[in-house]
């Protein structure tokens, strides 16, 4: 379940851009299933990898199975969202960014866990990058319905640039400043300072 959907949203963003002249919301479909379906579950993935390394955490068997099932909700919710917004059903939509809420507030909840039964380390601050950035997502999804719902201006570019800032800066941004708090010590091979 790790690689098999990133796989399948790259594909479908690519057959979308190639036929994208013929399809209503071509370019937010693609924008969607670049960032919602392939880099949502890629952040989920190596997020939950990085925390079990970093935190010397090991998932056991039945941990494994329930990151699993995260991501699973997780490309559920992706594809209601996926299907709900360009065909204007909103109750579907509202199904999909809930179910992307669940799997991901579990996930950050996971990592909290993760993060209190440690023992310390000197990276334990990358997974509170990871926090804030599972927090952001959950207010992303949340101006997100409430976009597709259909607002007039000026609400409709509110939400939109308040769902764009949270998702983008918050949700991506977070990842990788927490993801290169750690790498980028290693990479230039230096020791980082301890926090």
């Amino acid at each position: 379940m790790r690689d098999l959907p990133l796989i399948v949203w790259l594909a479908l963003a690519v057959v979308i851009a190639v036929a994208h002249r013929w399809l209503p919301d071509a370019n937010w479909l693609m924008l969607h299933l670049v960032l919602l379906g392939a880099l949502t579950h890629a952040i989920v993935v190596w997020s939950f990898h990085f925390a079990q390394t970093l935190l010397r955490a090991p998932a056991s068997e039945a941990e494994a199975t329930l990151h699993n099932r995260r991501l699973g909700l997780l490309t559920a919710g992706a594809a209601a969202v996926l299907i709900g917004v360009p065909t204007t059903l909103w109750p579907l939509t509202l199904v999909g960014g809930a179910l992307v809420a669940v799997a991901v507030g579990w996930h950050g909840l996971t990592l909290w866990r993760m993060l209190r039964r440690a023992l310390p380390a000197r990276f334990r601050v990358t997974i509170r990058y990871y926090l804030g950035a599972a927090a952001s997502l959950l207010v992303g999804v949340g101006f997100g319905v409430t976009l597709a719902f259909g607002w007039e201006d000026p609400w409709h570019g509110r939400l939109l640039v308040a769902h764009a800032l949270a998702n983008v800066l918050g949700w991506v941004g977070l990842t990788l400043t927490g993801t290169l708090l750690t790498l980028w010590p290693t990479m230039l091979r230096t020791r980082m300072d301890d926090v």
